[in-house]
């Protein structure tokens, strides 16, 4: 430093260093010293004037500007720019300073708009039971609530709201309110239990909603149970009555939506997956009606949120309990005990648990009969009619609460159940012996916490699991009678399980009036188990997908939403990431008319794969996809529809179209098991209409499907007919209440599905399916208790019907084999009493 410093003096030219030490010596007095203003109601522009003329500050400004705002102003400063930052705060003027002068000039200040906040959540008026997933209107702007009920909504031009909000089976709510976010709306239910309650006046959301969203239907759970049935599989029967969902065949066990094969569409019941049982003869399904709330149908082109099936997706909402006070449901029939209890705890949460059960021989089952019996052929191949049988039980146990920002529950649910049958009889020289034995075990939980941040956006954090097992022991003994030789004998046990664990997060953003975002990233876990006994070994596969999902919801001038959205999931076995755009949108002609349209790709990672052996019998077990022997399965659909709603009159078309591949089928022959990988392609068109009086409902359903697949197995490289396909299915239903009489009828007619038997060398379609059911019920309410009385006939005609899902091919020589199924529900009485406290 030392040896620096001289050289840098020297460097700089004396006269000049002289001068600038003259300048800053005749400067300095100016501001070194403070800088005081003392004035009252002083033009600025003066008070700038009085600045240069006594502290010699050099300023320039436009004096006009300046002269119109008046400051009062006492206080010392210790520096020019302390001073003028003081007199322009809050001004719309800036300053520079160029050599000296500090030059003020006119800045445009941006007033940030204000935004106005609503939020709040949607609920039952007598139970305080949340009502998920409501239609809500804002100012002319349409939204739906969360699974909670929960919403929120900006505006930028008002903070008065006009608020109307609906939900099936409940009377409309139509307010004006201000702006806040805890808000709690409350609707009444139009089906009320005490007779000292009266509604007069508002009108009613419909019973069936389709049309408002691509390939989405809504349902409401309470008419579910005026449907013909013993009550402990309303939710099915509702199900099976609407457009696009197959009822001819009776599938008990699963779903076929759009043409999707077993295992490719999801029942999701309060966040998990419930993989179904056997619930043989559609008697009775894994969805108890007392723990179900809302019910949601996506047939296809669901949006990103959504994942992990290439088919549909029913998703279910369990009911809370009563936050208000203590509930008791009983339902006995002529077949099942069913059963629900709820206790309230403070108002702000509740614990709810039903229990169901078959308390006896559900069938009165006789060991086999005839087909000759005199009831007809549905088939030429069915010789002998078999009647299981079948044990059920359930449970489940909820408990739900909420704060002021936040709701949480956990849901836990058990079943078991046990089908099956036995078969002992002399036919062609030879005595077949056979039994079949069946178990299904499905456990399923949740957790769930939802909470609102910034007083307008959400996040919901939900655990979840589900179990699946399924055990078979199946004994076959085939003996000639000359002789006494044995030609077969087969023992053998299965075993096929499945488990799902899913972490996850969604979040639901407001970005502006018109404009929301939905994210949200999980942790999927699979786990699959299959033993045989034949090969005495277990199998067990995993599989972990991490997933991110993307939705967004725009609004473009007031009549046309769009949700563009992405999912992204990554298969940890192969390392690849699968990327599933997906696009819909919804354009509102006017008030009567909707036009929606949806495209998107899906995958599936886990799969209900068919094992088929050279009889053509077969069974489904589920597996991994993408390991050494499976595909992942992957689809790309589109529909199209139009929807008319107006005076209570609804009706809707929707065309749609899927490609899926990656379709696993095994085939077991002498020489050993062969896996066969094949692609289908379905098209169809769903018609609904319906119409509401002021005490009835009446609906039509059509649906037309063309369902093919390929496998490299046919003998010709071609499309076939899939087993489950069936061109042409009609629906009608119908409700009415006089007084105290509930009547309803149904009806489901089929046109056929091919032949089992020929597949896939010829294509011959089977009788048409045909079943009309009808149902009376009486109430009596007294005080606090409702008790309703009921009697449903189910196949009222004693159409016989088959279920190829029970259709079994016993051969009893090279060329001659002996069919033996269990017919579908027929001519069958139930009686009911339900009992509500």
């Amino acid at each position: 430093m030392n040896t620096l410093l001289p050289g840098i003096i020297k460097a700089i030219p004396v006269k000049n260093f002289i001068f600038s030490l003259l300048f800053l010596f005749l400067i300095s007095p100016a501001f070194s010293q403070e800088i005081r203003i003392n004035c009252t109601d002083e033009p600025l522009n003066k008070i700038l004037i009085q600045l240069r003329d006594n502290y010699g500050l050099m300023v320039s400004f436009d004096d006009r500007q300046l002269s119109t705002y008046k400051l009062t102003v006492e206080k010392r400063f210790s520096s020019p720019e302390q001073t003028i930052d003081y007199l322009l705060k809050g001004l719309p003027f800036r300053y520079e300073v160029s050599e000296g002068v500090y030059i003020i000039y006119t800045f445009e200040v941006r007033v940030k708009p204000k935004i106005y906040f609503i939020a709040g959540s949607v609920s039952d008026r007598t139970s305080h039971e949340t009502l998920p997933f409501s239609s809500i209107l804002i100012n002319n702007k349409g939204f739906i609530s969360d699974a909670r009920g929960n919403f929120s909504f900006t505006s930028g031009t008002d903070s008065i709201f006009s608020v109307k909000i609906s939900y099936l089976g409940y009377y409309i709510l139509d307010t004006v309110v201000p702006r806040g976010t805890h808000y709690n709306f409350r609707l009444t239910p139009s089906v009320i239990s005490m007779q000292e309650v009266i509604v007069i006046g508002p009108v009613v959301e419909r019973s069936i909603q389709t049309g408002n969203s691509p390939g989405v239907i809504k349902l409401n759970h309470k008419i579910a149970y005026y449907l013909p049935g013993n009550g402990d599989n309303s939710v099915f029967n509702l199900l099976r009555l609407q457009p696009g969902i197959l009822a001819s065949g009776e599938q008990s066990a699963d779903l076929i939506i759009w043409g999707s094969y077993e295992g490719q569409s999801q029942v999701v019941y309060d966040g998990f997956t419930l993989y179904g049982m056997k619930n043989f003869n559609d008697n009775i399904s894994a969805v108890n009606p007392f723990m179900a709330k809302d019910i949601k149908v996506l047939k296809g082109e669901f949006g990103a949120e959504y994942g992990e099936r290439v088919g549909g997706i029913v998703d279910i909402t369990g009911t809370d309990g009563s936050r208000l006070s203590p509930s008791v449901n009983l339902n006995i029939n002529n077949m099942t005990l069913n059963g629900s209890i709820s206790v309230p705890f403070r108002k702000k949460s509740s614990l709810l648990m039903a229990y169901r059960q078959t308390y006896y021989n559900l069938y009165n089952p006789v060991e086999y009969s005839s087909s000759g019996s005199g009831r007809g052929r549905q088939s030429s191949n069915a010789d002998y009619y078999l009647v299981p049988d079948y044990i059920f039980r359930d449970m489940n146990l909820k408990y739900s609460g909420s704060g002021v920002k936040s709701n949480y529950y956990i849901s836990l649910y058990s079943g078991r159940d046990d089908f099956n049958y036995s078969f002992d009889q002399e036919a062609l020289q030879k005595s077949i012996t056979l039994a079949y034995n069946e178990q299904n075990m499905q456990l399923g939980g949740a957790a769930f916490y939802g909470f609102r941040w910034k007083e307008k956006n959400t996040s919901n954090f939900t655990i979840s699991y589900s179990l699946l097992k399924t055990d078979r022991d199946y004994q076959e003994e085939i003996v000639r009678t000359a002789g006494n030789q044995v030609f077969s004998n087969i023992n053998e046990q299965t075993r096929n399980a499945i488990h799902e664990i899913n972490g996850r997060i969604d979040n639901k953003i407001i970005l502006s009036e018109k404009h929301t975002a939905d994210a949200g990233a999980g942790l999927l876990y699979y786990k699959t188990d299959n033993y045989i006994n034949t090969i005495r070994d277990t199998v067990d596969e995993h599989l972990l997908i991490p997933y991110f999902y993307l939705q967004d919801n725009i609004l473009l001038l007031d009549n046309l939403t769009i949700r563009p959205g992405i999912r992204m999931n990554f298969h940890n076995l192969s390392g690849r990431i699968y990327f599933q755009p997906r696009i819909s949108a919804v354009y509102r002609i006017n008030e009567a008319f909707r036009l929606n349209a949806a495209a998107g790709m899906y995958n599936q990672f886990v799969a209900k794969n068919m094992i088929m052996d050279a009889s053509a019998n077969y069974k489904l077990a589920w597996s991994i996809c993408g390991s050494k022997e499976t595909a992942v399965l992957s689809s790309n659909s589109y529909s199209l529809g139009l929807s008319f709603n107006k005076h209570n009159f609804t009706a809707s078309i929707e065309g749609y179209h899927r490609n899926t591949e990656g379709i696993t089928r095994f085939l077991e022959t002498e020489t050993g098991t062969f896996v066969h990988e094949g692609d289908s392609r379905t098209k169809g068109l769903d018609i609904f209409v319906k119409k509401e009086f002021k005490n009835q409902s009446f609906w039509i359903a059509y649906t037309f499907s063309k369902t093919e697949e390929k496998f490299p197995y046919f003998p010709a490289n071609s499309y076939l007919p899939a087993m489950h396909d069936q061109r042409h299915e009609f629906k009608m239903a119908g409700l009415a209440k006089i007084k105290s009489f509930h009547f309803s009828a149904c009806y489901v007619f089929g046109s056929g599905f091919p032949d089992p038997d020929l597949l896939p060398d010829a294509v011959d379609y089977t009788q048409p399916y045909s079943r009309l059911d009808a149902d009376l019920i009486y109430s009596i309410s007294k005080r606090k208790i409702k008790i309703d009385a009921g009697i449903s006939v189910l196949n009222v005609l004693n159409t016989e019907n088959i279920r190829y899902s029970n259709y079994t091919r016993v051969p009893t020589d090279e060329s001659t084999t002996v069919s033996l199924y269990a017919e579908a529900v027929p001519f069958t009485p139930a009686l009911s009493l339900k009992i509500t406290y």
